[in-house]
């Protein structure tokens, strides 16, 4: 992992602007613990370009994971390299899990609601269930760099234990929608995340012109 072929500069932007958008839009996306599944969406305007936006949000987090791990040169041992892994795994279960709530819930939404029900068809079918499943490694992966990059010390221990903490938090409070909690996790998570984009940015050198 210590020769990871990843620009930390630009791993660095995708963290911090992931982060930042986490902090942004978790607080716009609605309870769908509330009320039906199908009024929630027939009655948020913003609800598929939210999910569009969250999809870029996980692509981002990828690549930022891998500069975390680049920058660190091989010294977060084996957490590196699971950390990175379960990002991988979660974020693949986490975009098709956006992707379908951004362009199939609207469709279904309004031509087949009962499909949405939270004890229905497609939200207890084993393939979506999966997906949320694989979509957990997500900040469990980000938060076990975390807690690598603390135990490393490359950099200062805190923004490493932020990050290992801030992740479970996240998926604990905002997930299942905690009213003001969730919304704090989140901006935490977030500014985990725009933390160790400052400090990648902040370490990464131009590499010399091979002559």
């Amino acid at each position: 992992m210590d020769g990871l072929p990843v620009s930390v500069r630009a791993s660095a932007v995708s963290l911090a602007v992931s982060g930042f958008i986490v902090a942004a839009t978790t607080p716009w996306h609605p309870s769908i613990f509330d009320r039906p599944v199908d009024e929630v969406v027939r009655e948020s305007v913003a609800w598929t370009p939210l999910h569009a936006i969250i999809v870029l949000v996980f692509i981002l987090a990828l690549i930022g994971a891998a500069g975390l791990v680049a920058v660190h040169h091989g010294r977060l041992g084996r957490l590196g390299p699971v950390g990175l892994i379960v990002t991988l795994i979660g974020v693949f279960g986490a975009v098709s899990l956006a992707a379908v709530e951004a362009i199939a819930f609207p469709v279904l939404a309004g031509r087949a609601p009962e499909l949405l029900a939270l004890n229905g068809p497609l939200v207890t079918s084993p393939l979506f269930i999966a997906a949320g499943v694989l979509a957990l490694g997500w900040p469990l992966g980000l938060a076990i760099l975390g807690l690598g990059a603390a135990r490393a010390r490359v950099f200062r221990p805190a923004p490493g234990i932020l990050l290992a903490i801030s992740g479970p938090a996240f998926l604990a409070l905002a997930g299942p929608f905690v009213p003001i909690a969730g919304v704090l996790s989140a901006v935490v998570f977030g500014a985990a995340q725009i933390w160790w984009g400052w400090l990648m940015w902040r370490t990464a050198r131009p590499k010399p012109i091979a002559n």
